[in-house]
């Protein structure tokens, strides 16, 4: 919670009416979900400035707004009591804001997370593990921006322990995030090829997100991935470095909706039991447990967290459909996790297997090769038939024809659907990835839909 003071302090504001005193606990950035106690932070986006719906706002009698063209305001229909403040710039204002309620509650230490891949689902893992233990708050949706996380951090209340994802999109973000976050811990899940499009290569991806070490207080902990050739190479003698991988779990047995695994919780074996599926989240689980650890939780404490835990929505989720297993892992994609998931798939299905894949984007003048080298991944594999479609998955299916004996190609997800309708049966597991703008996950629900 914040007073409307505050947040004049914190942006160096002009209050054009409103009350001091008041306090805001709820920021939007977007008009739609304002009610009387939001306050509206407008963003100029690449296609429309939010300040056009400032007025929408006003009408639901919002507790404030910032502004920094008072054009878009009719002082006259707002009411008296709602907080107008003036900004040279209204993304800046957020951000600065986020940055001082974060200064407020230095007391709340921080765990930061991230990573190429694997971000969200570390996120949860770690948290669904503290949270036996702390009061804590995590990052929800995929708020993990300069323009997401000041939403969170001016969340921050009376919670003991905040656990945090960061992403970022373009050169300089993390030095943004690291104002908002200043982390005790933080974790760098693996540097791929995301975005590899907006950054160039994968050294500048490396440098932009091991930044998140710079600015590491109090327990100043980063756990690398000791399986990453970029993350082994990393060297700071003024931080305490924990490395992990999948060789810390012994014994793993892969159910179709379970993993179990045997590993060291404070250098004693132990049992463990993940209700969901993937290698990673036996990584993941190997994270939490060494941060809890960190934070002295009871081995009881951390094999119920990691039991509790559950895949986040259309990240490898599993449903059966009428005798057939969909593998639901559409939120988004990367080279990286369209492998991992389909050497998920590999291990777990029990009849046929079908990959129904579509297009990774955001990866530039890599596109060619990366898809084409991604469709190498199936000489290692079984799979029964690819359904592709989209721009440049050609390229994959152009690798991947030498390897799986049936393989359709279509122009968009409704032929795709079509296609897969035909063919699908009983025992078949089915995989579905591509990126979101894809719409892969629209050929997921019509199938639970008609067929659950």
């Amino acid at each position: 919670m914040i007073t409307i003071e505050e947040i004049v302090k914190a942006t160096k504001g002009e209050l054009i009416q409103g009350n001091l005193k008041d306090t805001v606990s709820n920021f939007q950035t977007d008009s739609r979900p304002v009610t009387e106690e939001s306050f509206y932070c407008p963003i100029l986006g690449e296609n429309v400035d939010g300040q056009k719906f400032i007025m929408d706002c006003a009408k639901k009698h919002c507790k404030g707004f910032f502004v920094s063209d008072m054009s878009f305001v009719d002082v006259d229909n707002v009411d008296k009591s709602t907080a107008i403040i003036k900004v040279k710039d209204t993304k800046q204002a957020l951000i600065d804001t986020g940055i001082y309620n974060r200064e407020k509650h230095r007391q709340m230490e921080v765990v930061a997370i991230t990573g190429s891949v694997g971000k969200t689902s570390t996120r949860e893992m770690v948290n669904s593990v503290l949270k036996e233990h702390f009061n804590t708050l995590s990052t929800m949706k995929n708020m993990n921006s300069h323009i997401g996380m000041p939403l969170i951090t001016l969340m921050m209340d009376n919670q003991e322990l905040a656990i945090l994802e960061a992403g970022v999109d373009f050169d300089g973000e993390m030095d943004i995030l690291n104002k908002l976050l200043i982390p005790s811990v933080a974790v760098v899940t693996n540097i791929g090829t995301s975005h590899i499009g907006k950054f160039g290569s994968q050294d500048n991806i490396y440098k932009e997100k091991i930044k998140i070490a710079n600015n590491l207080v109090d327990k100043k902990t980063l756990l690398l991935n000791k399986d990453d050739s970029y993350l082994t190479k990393y060297e700071n003698p003024n931080i305490h470095i924990i490395y992990y991988g999948l060789d810390d779990a012994k014994n793993i047995k892969y159910n179709p909706s379970s993993i179990e695994f045997d590993t060291n919780i404070y250098n004693k074996e132990e049992h463990v039991v993940i209700n969901a599926i993937g290698n990673h989240n036996v990584i993941n689980s190997i994270i939490a447990i060494r941060i809890a650890e960190l934070y002295n939780l009871t081995t009881e404490e951390i094999i119920n967290g990691i039991s509790k835990y559950t895949n986040y929505e259309k990240r490898m989720n599993v449903y059966e459909a009428s005798g057939m297993h969909l593998i639901d892992d559409t939120y988004n994609a990367s080279p990286s996790s369209t492998e991992s998931g389909l050497r998920t798939v590999e291990m777990i299905a029990p009849g046929r297997k079908i990959a129904v894949l579509a297009d990774i984007l955001e990866l530039g003048d890599y596109s060619q090769k990366i898809h084409s080298d991604l469709g190498e991944v199936f000489k290692e594999l079984t799979y029964d038939v690819v359904i592709a479609f989209g721009n440049d998955i050609k390229y994959l299916v152009e690798t991947a024809s030498k390897y799986v004996p049936i393989i359709y190609m279509y122009n968009n997800s409704k032929e795709a659907e079509e296609k897969l309708r035909d063919i699908m049966g009983p025992n078949d597991t089915i995989y579905f990835k591509g990126s979101r703008s894809m719409n892969v996950s629209e050929i997921v629900d019509n199938i639970r839909r008609d067929f659950e």
